[in-house]
């Protein structure tokens, strides 16, 4: 019996995706999201060529809709998709495209909605007022502002939940213990937050576990995309509200 156990594991493992093919994948598309959807060299040129510490960082409409979104979207989905047909060869579900444990996921999204009116707060934070949006240029009209508001979920956050708390987490949780693979994304996914404001990146570090902690509870990164865009798409509107002086 114990023998036959040991062969199940053994199979099981050999049967999982490598742990070292999903870390050695995980540089060069983080690269990408880096340089893309977080504005790496941007950033970084604007901190070396600004005329004083007051003045802010800003991107234009194109800068965030093709480099952000169009490389975002290539680098966080196409990517890994195209390894996984044909490298790995898993069923999406294996990476958490799925219901999972729809009722528990439920529960902690209507938890979450009751919350929803504390982001009221981030429209008096200064710095992310100058953050969100990305791009002020979709300020002109308000039907522009909800069109770059479902761009931004498509081709933003749902690629960023598939495959952080997807395919890279719940793909090294089925060899690593869960809380390995927690701490690993959350560390990862705090440091590619370190152009934002230093509010935002003490949330993604702290929220880098409790949305872990929901993939792994749930077996689906569904729940989390929901929350955090949510999250996104609030802090957007109230952030724009305040820059605009209606609020």
């Amino acid at each position: 019996m114990t023998e036959e156990i040991a062969k199940i594991n053994v199979e099981k493992i050999l049967d999982d995706v490598p742990v070292k093919e999903l870390l050695l994948l995980c540089i060069p598309i983080s690269i990408i999201f880096a340089i893309s959807g977080m504005d790496f060299i941007g950033w970084f040129i604007y901190l070396a060529t600004r005329a004083s510490k007051v003045e802010v960082y800003t991107r234009d409409i194109l800068n965030v809709m093709l480099l952000g979104f169009l490389l975002t979207t290539v680098s966080l989905t196409v990517i890994p998709v195209v390894v996984n047909k044909f490298r790995w060869k898993k069923p999406l579900a294996y990476f958490g495209t799925q219901k999972g444990e729809w009722k528990i996921g439920l529960i902690i999204v209507g938890v979450f909605l009751l919350t929803t009116p504390l982001f009221y707060f981030s429209s008096k934070e200064p710095n992310l007022i100058n953050t969100y949006p990305l791009t002020k240029d979709v300020l002109g009209r308000w039907s522009f502002f909800a069109l770059y508001e479902m761009s931004y979920i498509l081709f933003y956050y749902i690629p960023y939940e598939f495959y952080f708390r997807g395919v890279l987490q719940l793909g090294l949780s089925k060899t690593w213990k869960k809380w390995q693979s927690i701490l690993f994304v959350a560390a990862l996914t705090t440091l590619l937050h370190i152009t934002k404001p230093w509010t935002e990146i003490l949330a993604a570090f702290a929220f880098g576990f409790v949305f872990g902690i929901i993939a792994e509870k749930t077996k689906s990164w569904y729940y989390v995309c929901i929350i955090h865009f949510t999250a996104g798409v609030l802090t957007d509107t109230f952030c724009s509200l305040a820059y605009l002086g209606v609020i």
